[in-house]
């Protein structure tokens, strides 16, 4: 009996590496930070959850959730080797997050505010190309799956999306901003290809 357990396990390792996605220079040795990921940064809102919805971008460059006018933008997860905490043998990193096709990074506009925020989001240009600062520094991945969140200003938290008593994002007033919150107890991002929108 051990042996056939033994055996099932090896083989679903076996056949779980062969479907991890990896960028295509994961064995080099560059310090750089490389795109493993690609999709458009989404919540998995609701009490019952059925569906990613893309978050926004508006004018001011600012990440907003369920404004008409603020359109879904496409984002690549980089893998930065130079930050610790790297496994993509199981497709887990710490990284940063850029909006695809330019060096503008996913960046926490306040990350001074109180642990508990509320934190806001923005495109600003990347800082370094090997070790983001706090304020750009994201998680891919951990025991629940392809999540993405925060590092915190601690560089060590998972912030996500607050949520409100009906697992929706809660958002600020007057400019529907998608405030961050909660370390390590918030509802995470997700990176999802167009056709799982």
């Amino acid at each position: 009996m051990k042996f056939s357990v033994s055996a099932l396990a090896f083989f679903a390792a076996v056949g779980s590496s062969a479907v991890v996605p990896r960028a295509a220079n994961s064995t080099s040795t560059s310090s750089a930070c490389h795109s493993v990921h690609t999709g458009y940064l989404t919540v998995f809102p609701g009490d019952q959850p059925s569906q990613h919805i893309a978050v926004g971008l508006n004018t001011q460059n600012q990440v907003t959730y369920r404004v008409e006018a603020d359109q879904k933008f496409l984002v690549e997860f980089q893998a930065c080797p130079n930050l610790p905490d790297q496994a993509p043998n199981i497709d887990m990193y710490n990284g940063r997050i850029i909006k695809s096709g330019t060096t503008d990074c996913l960046t926490v506009s306040n990350p001074s505010a109180p642990e508990d925020g509320p934190f806001f989001l923005e495109l600003a240009a990347c800082q370094s190309d090997t070790e983001p600062p706090a304020s750009q520094q994201w998680e891919y991945g951990n025991d629940f799956g392809a999540v993405v969140f925060w590092k915190g200003a601690s560089e060590k938290d998972e912030v996500g999306w607050t949520d409100d008593d009906q697992s929706n994002p809660v958002v600020e007033q007057g400019t529907n901003r998608i405030e961050l919150g909660c370390a390590n107890s918030c509802s995470s991002f997700n990176i999802t290809p167009e056709d799982q929108l």
